[in-house]
């Protein structure tokens, strides 16, 4: 299951086979039962998770309710960079919502390849960039559209949160109540 991740890996910067031999070995695999957390508020997790099976959700709690941020499908990568970058403990959680399997990676471990090969430190630039990307284009659709074009845009993106996430979720995720979200669904 580890090549999976080279495959994507590759997909976004080719790789030389010793690169390639050098990720392989800081690799490790983890499998997350449904409710078990990738990350965790308060808790140090300076691993990057890449999604072979499952997804993850992320949410944030406040004033004792859960709000979803994201989620994380297969051949999709899960790292609280701001934590990482910043040496401090999440805000957020991230949770399976099935079985899910993992390949994980330190990203300290990853930065020591980087030094060693331009390859994969252009690769590891194009992940935060990416990363950068999908922060600003969720924030922006807060700031610049409503709740029913943001959900006209998830299902314009036929995204697959609409069909393996719970209507609860869903709504979290819009920034709608479930309500809303049943209006939304009806046209109405």
């Amino acid at each position: 299951m580890e090549i999976n991740i080279l495959k994507v890996l590759n997909s976004v910067n080719p790789l030389s086979e010793q690169d390639c031999d050098d990720v392989l070995k800081i690799l490790k695999t983890r499998q997350l039962n449904k409710g078990d957390h990738w990350l965790e508020e308060g808790k140090v997790n300076y691993n990057v998770a890449f999604v072979e099976d499952g997804y993850l959700r992320r949410y944030w709690v406040k004033d004792g309710d859960e709000i979803t941020d994201a989620f994380y499908f297969e051949n999709d990568i899960c790292v609280d960079l701001p934590s990482i970058i910043g040496k401090t403990k999440p805000l957020s959680n991230v949770v399976a919502m099935r079985r899910t399997l993992l390949t994980t990676f330190s990203y300290a471990e990853f930065n020591k390849l980087c030094e060693k090969s331009m390859a994969l430190e252009h690769l590891n630039r194009i992940l935060v960039e990416f990363s950068l990307l999908r922060f600003y284009n969720r924030t922006a659709s807060f700031i610049l559209k409503t709740p029913k074009e943001r959900y006209d845009d998830l299902v314009k993106a036929k995204s697959p949160i609409l069909q393996k996430a719970t209507q609860y979720h869903i709504s979290s995720y819009l920034g709608i109540g479930p309500q809303h979200l049943s209006r939304l669904r009806a046209g109405k």
